[in-house]
């Protein structure tokens, strides 16, 4: 069996599976995600059910969407329905299938002209359009929690982590649900499948969090200890609270690092990682540390910028040469990276 979720968020479409599958007891690994690689057009698609059938249609909606790139809902809804039918009247006889395997599930997610859309197929049929779905383990519990935890607002780094969650769940329920987690992610700029290692290790700190956030719930719930003990109980866990939230901090801060200087098909995330305006500082030895810029920082760095803007570029070089001397810095898009090493000052003579 199958989990595949999609849901809108602020900033886009998250949609989520597992990638086990299971045939005659064996367990295998498969991928159930797929999307428009070229990012010619933002859209995704799920699929659940039989996999030559699942793949074949897959397949097409990807092959048309990439060439047609429907600029309405209208219109890519009338393309899928068009997928269907010409996978089940061309590629259907050719596969050997029982007839329970003839109503395949897809979810389907883009970003058109006309802003996001979700929709679901069930057979031949493309159903109507829908803010969040699941196919595959459908349960009412499954359908509850996302119902509970989803809201349209979400910003993308919190939807990524309850799609996240919602495969843990099913993992831990749903007979046949397994393997790893993958998410793909539908936006202006494209569609993107997260990077499957950095999701390994959200999967791993969500336990760690649920862990500490299920004490904060009977502690904050519990009227029968005194206001001293729940006190000094709340804070031990927000203390443990705040030490998790400082190493994943960490930890995205230098896995997005370790993939922009060592990755040649790295092209940047689809959302931020770590919050805008951060500073990475790598030490010569020892872990790297993520920190806000300091106000004195903020007042050079709009001083530099203010002056480069103006045209004067003697003063930008100036301030520039100060505030690199000694330091090679990295920029990845918001956030700024410190590397202290043995680099040498940089020339201020140069206009950059």
């Amino acid at each position: 069996m199958t989990y595949i979720a999609a849901f809108g968020c602020k900033d886009g479409i998250v949609m989520c599976a597992d990638t086990q599958e299971s045939v005659e007891g064996a367990k295998n690994y498969v991928e159930k995600l797929s999307i428009v690689e070229d990012s010619s057009y933002p859209l995704a698609v799920g699929g659940a059910g039989f996999g030559s059938l699942i793949d074949c249609l897959m397949d097409e909606i990807i092959e048309r969407t990439s060439k047609e790139r429907p600029a309405t809902k209208k219109e890519l809804k009338k393309l899928v329905q068009q997928g269907l039918t010409e996978v089940y009247k061309s590629d259907l006889p050719a596969l050997t299938l029982r007839r329970l395997d003839h109503a395949p599930q897809l979810l389907v997610a883009a970003r058109t002209a006309e802003g996001l859309c979700i929709y679901q197929t069930l057979g031949r049929r493309v159903l109507k359009e829908a803010s969040r779905a699941i196919i595959g383990y459908s349960t009412a519990y499954n359908a509850n929690l996302l119902r509970r935890l989803h809201q349209p607002s979400l910003p993308m780094q919190r939807a990524v982590m309850l799609a996240v969650y919602l495969v843990s769940q099913s993992k831990l329920l749903d007979e046949g649900v397994g393997l790893d987690t993958r998410v793909a992610i539908v936006r202006d700029n494209g569609a993107w499948i997260d990077d499957p290692v950095y999701i390994k290790d959200a999967e791993a700190r969500v336990k760690d969090f649920l862990a500490l956030t299920d004490r904060m719930f009977l502690t904050c719930i519990d009227v029968g200890i005194s206001p001293l003990e729940y006190r000094e109980q709340f804070a031990a866990i927000a203390n443990g609270i705040d030490i998790l939230r400082h190493q994943y901090l960490h930890y995205a801060a230098a896995r997005t690092l370790e993939r922009a200087l060592t990755d040649p098909s790295y092209r940047g995330d689809p959302y931020s990682k770590v919050f805008p305006g951060a500073v990475t500082e790598v030490p010569e030895s020892g872990p790297i540390r993520v920190r806000e810029n300091t106000p004195e920082e903020i007042e050079r760095l709009k001083k530099m910028f203010d002056a480069a803007k103006q045209g004067y570029n003697e003063q930008a070089s100036k301030l520039l040469h100060r505030l690199l001397s000694g330091r090679e810095v990295v920029f990845l898009g918001n956030e700024t990276v410190k590397i202290q090493g043995t680099a040498g000052p940089a020339d201020p003579s140069t206009d950059s």
